[in-house]
């Protein structure tokens, strides 16, 4: 049965027009070349840029997640992503303009940009066909799985019709478009989905009497303990997240799992700035939408649901209850886009992104070398079919988003030390990659299949066990070669006390330093990002003065942040001969 008003389907309609016509209007302008398709001829500007990365981690199924962890883990649930801010700062800081400075396509590509010899060809091709056919595979088919839920709750369609939907317009507009499509309609789709997540979060709020009454009818319909665990921010004492939980999402979880330095499809859209400044501004920008901005509509509407509906069996629906409970005729259509834009916004890059690897990283590197910029063109739509129809396969072998999410956690535990180290340690190698990424895959299956372990306690067996098994491998395989280091340090110019060895060999390069700056600005961004986040949070939920005086503390933390740019002066090295 649909909810949905013949102005609502006007909505909805119109919204898929303007997209597929942007990416129709843009086709002529990604498809010159490669570099074009996939980086956007380095053009971006810092707020195109740090808007779509914020747009892509926006998918319609964040808000679903995001309200079931509410209901099922209290607030503090979310420090399972919350704490990923410190990862992303770091990148701001340490990473942003190095990966700009490589001047590669793909994050990928990297491997022969920083090792030698037949590994460092053997990795980028694993890399290439790992992570867009299966790591890939799997983030799309929780995207696809949230936006099915979400046509399914309110169109009443089953599951197949809802992901064949998702796959038809998905793939029209992204295959032809490329990376300037995307990020141009990442930047209407992220406006589109942040102000509808906004709007049924003021709308539900006011038809539910106000917050004061939410959280009064949530001590009423929960009991008080447990209403207290529901709104607790940091789970000091939170039956719903154990404080062990808690401490290896942000002492453990974030430095050791995933891209640590900014790769994927982050490090796409840093190699596609204008240049270092605009990479570094736009990243920033992204990490301060991405835990600042969008966070608390979600978890207000989180809550609304448990007040409205405390017995719903699938914790991830509340929100689309929240919707066909509160939201009237036209609105219903708007929010429903507001959801296509988040799942747009996000698919388009997972598939540009994985078409990227396996065009760019295996079929031109290693299978057909010399062909016209055009034949790479049209292999990469069709690549991107390909992998949009994997990633729908995927979508039917799952059924919690959240679920999801922690399996990319588990099999990503412990690389994430060796993205940090690969730019400033001349010792890292190809195989130190190669293994720390087929251990934690392993053990992760291992403990899935023959063990009880859960998640998060699952982290605190593979992180070990990777770390020692790639740090192993690196002592005893040979580093990459004197002249490929040379040349690496000279193209990106890391600076630092890891690289003494190769710059000692260079002249001119005495005075690389990381730089305190850098350090200063990474722990003022954290600080005020977490000041941001929590102090928003107690305003919302009626602690007023700890809100403004955390609020204040942004206020400071964010004059240093300007400081430490103004401070920074040139931005790019001297070049070296």
């Amino acid at each position: 049965m649909s909810f949905l008003a013949p102005v609502d389907w006007c909505i909805i309609f119109g919204y898929i027009a303007l997209i597929i016509g942007l990416g129709i209007y843009l086709s002529k302008k990604a498809t010159k070349n490669t570099e074009s398709y996939f980086v956007a001829g380095r053009g971006l500007p810092w707020w195109l840029l740090g808007t779509s990365i914020v747009a892509t981690t926006f998918a319609a199924d964040t808000p679903l997640a995001v309200s079931g962890l509410v209901r099922s883990k209290g607030i503090a649930g979310n420090w399972y992503w919350w704490s990923g801010a410190a990862a992303g700062m770091l990148g701001v800081f340490f990473y942003s303009r190095l990966w700009r400075r490589s001047k590669i396509i793909t994050d990928t590509q990297f491997a022969e940009l920083r090792y030698s010899g037949k590994s460092a060809s053997a990795l980028r091709g694993f890399r290439a066909l790992y992570f867009s056919l299966v790591y890939n595979a799997i983030v799309m088919g929780w995207v696809m799985l949230a936006m099915a839920k979400i046509l399914g709750g309110v169109l009443g369609i089953p599951k197949w019709q809802g992901v064949a939907f998702c796959f038809v317009v998905a793939v029209i507009y992204t295959s032809l478009s490329g990376l300037w499509g995307v990020v141009i309609t990442d930047f209407v789709e992220f406006c589109t989905a942040m102000f509808t997540s906004i709007l049924l979060a003021i709308i539900a709020v006011s038809k539910s009497g106000g917050m004061v009454n939410i959280l009064a009818n949530l001590r009423t319909t929960m009991g008080a303990e447990k209403a207290m665990n529901i709104t607790a921010i940091v789970p000091l004492h939170s039956a719903l997240l154990p404080i062990g939980f808690f401490f290896i999402y942000i002492g453990l979880q974030w430095w050791t799992t995933g891209n640590t330095d900014g790769g994927s499809y982050f490090a796409q859209r840093m190699l596609a700035a204008k240049n270092e400044k605009h990479a570094r501004l736009g990243f920033l920008w992204g990490n301060i939408a991405h835990y600042c901005l969008r966070t608390w509509p979600w978890i207000v509407v989180g809550l609304v649901a448990i007040v409205a509906f405390p017995h719903l069996e699938d914790p991830e629906m509340g929100y689309i209850k929240v919707m066909l409970k509160f939201l009237p005729a036209g609105l219903l259509g708007l929010a429903l886009a507001g959801f296509l834009a988040a799942f747009l916004s996000t698919i388009d890059t997972q598939l540009n992104w994985g078409a990227s690897y396996l065009i760019n990283d295996f079929y031109r590197r290693f299978l057909v070398k010399n062909a016209s910029e055009r034949h790479y063109i049209r292999a990469s739509i069709i690549a991107t079919l390909i992998i949009a129809a994997i990633g729908a396969l995927v979508t039917f072998m799952m059924t919690s988003i959240y679920g999801a999410w922690t399996i990319i956690t588990s099999i990503n535990a412990g690389i994430g030390l060796v993205y940090l180290l690969r730019w400033y340690w001349w010792r890292i190698n190809a195989w130190s990659e190669i293994s720390a990424i087929t251990t934690s895959v392993i053990m992760s299956a291992y403990l899935a299949i023959f063990t009880t372990i859960k998640f998060p306690q699952t982290l605190l067996y593979i992180i070990p066990v990777s770390v020692g098994v790639w740090v192993t491998v690196t002592l005893l395989t040979p580093p990459a070669s004197n002249k490929k280091l040379i040349t690496f340090y000279k193209l990106v110019r890391p600076g630092g006390p890891g690289w003494k060895r190769i710059r000692a060999q260079i002249p001119g390069t005495e005075k690389d330093r990381i730089g305190w700056s850098n350090l200063k600005g990474f722990i003022a961004a954290v600080i005020a990002t977490y000041s941001t986040l929590i102090g928003v949070g107690k305003i919302i939920l009626g602690q007023a003065l700890p809100g403004i005086l955390l609020l204040c503390i942004t206020g400071v933390m964010g004059y240093l942040i300007y400081r430490v740019f103004t401070e920074t002066g040139k931005i790019t090295p001297a070049p070296l001969g």
